[in-house]
Order: C-alpha cells, then sequence, then structure tokens
C-alpha cells in the first residue's frame, strides 16, 4: 500500500508557524537563529519524505512506511517542548487570561478546580493520576495495533487527527496565555498554602508533579488542552476498532483523564471543553480527507 502524504504536511506547517511566531519574540537573535536553523532542518527531513512518497512506486518498503507514519508522531510529541520558545510571542509572561476563566468557572461553575480536589484523598488522588498519566499510552496503543493489522490508512487518519489538534493547540499557546489553575489559583489569592499547589498521593502522583513543576510542563500552555483533545481522538478511535468492553474501559479512562485534568489542577474545564472541540473538528477532517466518508 503506497500512504497519503497528509501526516507529513502538518509537521511542515507547524514549523513555518513555530518559525513566524519565534520572529515575534523577544528573545536574542543569536537564540532565534538557532531555532530558524533547527527548524529548517526539521523541515529539510520532512520534505525529503514527501519526496519519497511522491517518487516512490507502488508498494513502500517497510522502513519507508514506519518513517511515513510515526516520525510526524514522534515530531509532535518533541514539538512540546518545542513550543516554550514561542509562548510569549504577543503577550509579555505576566499577562493571562486565567484571572477571566477564573472568573466564569466560579460564577457558572463553582470554581470545579478549587474545590473537587478538596473533596478527595491520597488515594483518589492516585487513581485520577493514573488515569490521567494514561493519556501518554493513547495514540501509542491505537498506532501499534493499526500499524500491526496492517490498517495503514486507519492509522493515518487516527494520527492525523491527533496530530492537527497539536498543531492548533500549541498554536493557539501564543495567543491565548493561560497558566492553568495550579498556578493562578495561588497567585488570586484562592490557594493560600504554596503546598496546595502540589498534590498528595502516591507514586504516579509524585512522578507527575516532578514533571509539571520541575519537567518540561510549561507554564503558559492550558489553554487549549491537548490532553482532552488527544483524549477525544482515542475514545472515539477505540469504539471504531476494539470491542464494546475494551471501548468503554478507553472511554473510563478518557473520562478520568478530564476529570483528573481538572481535579489535578492542571487544566481549568474551559481548557478541557475547548480541546475536546478541536479533537472533534480534527476527526471530522482527517476521515474527510483521508478515508473520504465524510
Amino acid at each position: 500500500m503506497k500512504l497519503d502524504p497528509f501526516t507529513i504536511w502538518l509537521p511542515l506547517i507547524y514549523l513555518l508557524v513555530h518559525s513566524l511566531l519565534t520572529i515575534k519574540t523577544s528573545i536574542s537573535r543569536t537564540s532565534k537563529l538557532r531555532i530558524m536553523g533547527s527548524n529548517i532542518l526539521l523541515s529539510g527531513f520532512f520534505l525529503f519524505l514527501l519526496w519519497l512518497t511522491w517518487h516512490t512506486q507502488g508498494a513502500q518498503s517497510l522502513f519507508i512506511t514506519i518513517l511515513l507514519l510515526w516520525s510526524p508522531i514522534v515530531f509532535f510529541w518533541w514539538a512540546y517542548i518545542w513550543s516554550k520558545h514561542t509562548l510569549h510571542a504577543f503577550y509579555p509572561p505576566g499577562r493571562t487570561f486565567d484571572g477571566f476563566i477564573i472568573k466564569w468557572e466560579g460564577r457558572i461553575l463553582g470554581q470545579p478546580s478549587l474545590w473537587l480536589s478538596q473533596k478527595g484523598n491520597r488515594l483518589v488522588t492516585e487513581i485520577l493520576h493514573i488515569c490521567y498519566f494514561s493519556y501518554y499510552f493513547y495514540t501509542l496503543s491505537l498506532g501499534i495495533f493499526l500499524h500491526k493489522n496492517g490498517r495503514l490508512a486507519e492509522f493515518e487518519a487516527m494520527s492525523f487527527a491527533v496530530m492537527f489538534g497539536y498543531l492548533v493547540s500549541y498554536t493557539c499557546f501564543a495567543l491565548t496565555p493561560v497558566h492553568g489553575p495550579r498556578w493562578s489559583l495561588f497567585e488570586q489569592g484562592l490557594l493560600t498554602n504554596p503546598s496546595e499547589q502540589q498534590q498528595r498521593g502516591y507514586l504516579i502522583t509524585d512522578s507527575i508533579n516532578r514533571i509539571m513543576f520541575d519537567g518540561p510542563a510549561h507554564k503558559g500552555g492550558a489553554m487549549p488542552s491537548s490532553h482532552s483533545s488527544t483524549g477525544l481522538i482515542f475514545m472515539v478511535w477505540a469504539f471504531r476498532i476494539w470491542d464494546i468492553e475494551t471501548a468503554i474501559l478507553a472511554a473510563v479512562l478518557v473520562l478520568g483523564m478530564w476529570i483528573g485534568s481538572v481535579y489535578g489542577r492542571y487544566h481549568f474545564v474551559a481548557d478541557i471543553i475547548v480541546g475536546a472541540i478541536i479533537g472533534l473538528l480534527s476527526i471530522l477532517l482527517a476521515d474527510y480527507l483521508i478515508l473520504g466518508t465524510i
């Protein structure tokens, strides 16, 4: 089977967007040149993959197939870290939309990112963080299953949807600066004890705390939630390709991940809603372009 190049275009589009946003930032000229040079090199790699898709006759080799299917996914996993350079392309570091979201959610929902975790305990915290951590296996599990079973067009459609969601989310980080409740609730005085920023659970909770506070997680990349976008895509595709029992388990994991995102104060409810909408639109676009079912 010869694969279509749709998924290869997404890294190229994001590299262009990232480069344009980098020009807008106030970082040093040396840093801009370093980032632009890296983007050009990566663009060359994906342009080479495009050339392969256009010049390969008939079915592609196993190595080329793996490159075409998996390298865009690996790129977007890495690109989250790279997006930190463009978080403040339009707004200074201290400018966020968190205050507006806190006010809106307080009025309509009673501030769930504040009170939800106050109803739990260490065991509940750990279970919800396990659900939250399950996000890192969504695309991987779907991709391995579809690739192993030779369902490559479906692999492309699934991964296109996931990556389109990443592209939109990473771009919006610069347009909608939101730190997330773990930071802004404390800054707004709704959490009075700094220790409440990190919740107490067990092994998984402690690991995620290290990622969020001492690792690669961005302070300013909460809106929209790419976790939510990917989670919705995972849930829909689970019902498409797996038996009903496995699909229901997947849906429970996604629901737990969404609740855990708010419970853990990583996202506002608004972040989850916008991310889910992006995920749904990404599925529809992928189905139309690759599967031709719309």
